[in-house]
């Protein structure tokens, strides 16, 4: 699993900084339209210092992976990015080999995180209601029996479902508040971050996981 990390970090950066322009274009209409080149520094910098994490337990590949994003694209994605990736590695701290039993563990640990951080929760318009979603349908896959392409499969199809449900969801946080009844009819632009994110992943575990 160590090798995984940096190998879906790869497949993130290939896949979501090529949809900067959708996500600053959605992120302009109820936010500082800023995601899309957030997105953009960060990645850089998280595939910059891929380097320094290979072979590192998966804990601390997260937690600098996250702080390496932020330090590049310091902003209110930046640091809840670092924080779900910070919180997630903590969950698994000190281990070398990490499987899907401990994939929940680090999305209830990121997701707890974001909530902490960002003050939001899950119907507020925000990156949660695609990512909540996701995780209880891993875990409900995984305790189901299901492979790890499986469970990843299940969880992609709930994130899509949750950020497409933000579309008639009014924002209830952050800057995004302020635009009030305006944000209706808009997909929330960090949902969609998280389910571009989540499908990247998922590619990469179609590619390399039998």
């Amino acid at each position: 699993m160590t090798e995984a990390i940096p190998g879906m970090l790869r497949a993130i950066s290939d896949d979501v900084v090529p949809q900067a322009d959708t996500l600053r274009d959605l992120d302009s209409q109820i936010g500082d339209g800023d995601l899309g080149i957030t997105l953009t520094r960060g990645m850089e910098a998280v595939i910059a210092g891929l380097g320094d994490i290979e072979g590192k337990p998966v804990g601390d590949q997260l937690a600098r992976s996250g702080m390496a994003f932020n330090r590049a694209a310091a902003s209110t994605f930046g640091v809840l990015f670092a924080t779900a990736l910070m919180r997630g590695g903590a969950a698994v701290k000190g281990k070398d080999d990490v499987g899907a039993d401990d994939v929940v563990a680090i999305g209830r640990a990121a997701l707890q995180g974001l909530m902490d951080r960002g003050k939001a929760k899950v119907g507020d318009k925000t990156l949660l209601d695609a990512l909540a979603p996701a995780i209880d349908a891993f875990e409900e896959a995984q305790r189901a029996g299901k492979s790890l392409t499986e469970c990843t499969d299940a969880a992609v199809a709930a994130a899509e479902a949750g950020m497409t449900a933000t579309i008639e969801m009014r924002s209830q946080v952050s800057r995004a508040s302020w635009v009030g009844e305006r944000s209706i009819g808009v997909q929330d632009p960090g949902a969609t971050a998280v389910t571009y994110m989540l499908k990247a992943v998922q590619r990469w575990v179609h590619e390399n996981i039998d």
